[in-house]
């Protein structure tokens, strides 16, 4: 999705679009998780002009699948994307970095400074959204699937699914600075 913001008025811009699966898998690609699209995301934009910046705010659901963490069954996974850049010009970037400089508040730690998180730089008259909200929706991913809330998991040592029956495996791990000790217990 591509907006020239000379398109934007005084009272924004509304833009919805469905991102097709094949996009989604794509943007998924190589996530540890392996999720994969169930099928096409609308996103719902919206577009503020404030002075030569625009503010961003946009909105999606996801319907995805993949792998439970816990129990390796199939897992369906809905996530919400919900998110507000400021999209500075170029030009604007380069004259605060120049003025911060000057003035000896330089930012040595990271790339960015804190005032720069929710920051993405433009160029030209025409801003492409897409990217931008690809990269929202692999942040809002959760790290690991769950098929549901009370998923039990496998057993670590027999490897029985804990929500179909339970193996009766003892589970529990000494704690190896204790070993030593073991032996007195047992004479």
């Amino acid at each position: 999705m591509r907006v020239n913001i000379d398109e934007i008025k005084d009272s924004g811009l509304e833009r919805s679009w469905e991102i097709p699966s094949a996009a989604l898998d794509e943007a998924l690609r190589g996530d540890p998780a392996g999720y994969r699209a169930v099928g096409p995301s609308r996103v719902e934009a919206r577009l503020e002009r404030l002075g030569r910046r625009v503010l961003l705010h946009a909105k999606a659901r996801l319907d995805l699948a993949a792998q439970c963490g816990r129990c390796l069954a199939p897992a369906a996974v809905a996530v919400p994307v919900d998110f507000q850049i400021s999209l500075v010009p170029v030009e604007e970037a380069i004259e605060t970095q120049g003025e911060r400089h000057e003035t000896g508040e330089e930012h040595t730690e990271g790339s960015f400074s804190p005032q720069q998180v929710d920051e993405e730089i433009y160029k030209g008259k025409v801003i492409d959204i897409d990217p931008l909200v690809q990269e929202q929706i692999v942040l809002a991913l959760p790290p690991c699937p769950v098929c549901r809330e009370g998923c039990k998991g496998l057993c670590p040592v027999c490897g029985q699914d804990q929500n179909e029956k339970a193996c009766g495996c003892d589970r529990h791990v000494p704690d190896p600075r204790w070993a030593g000790l073991e032996k007195f217990r047992q004479s």
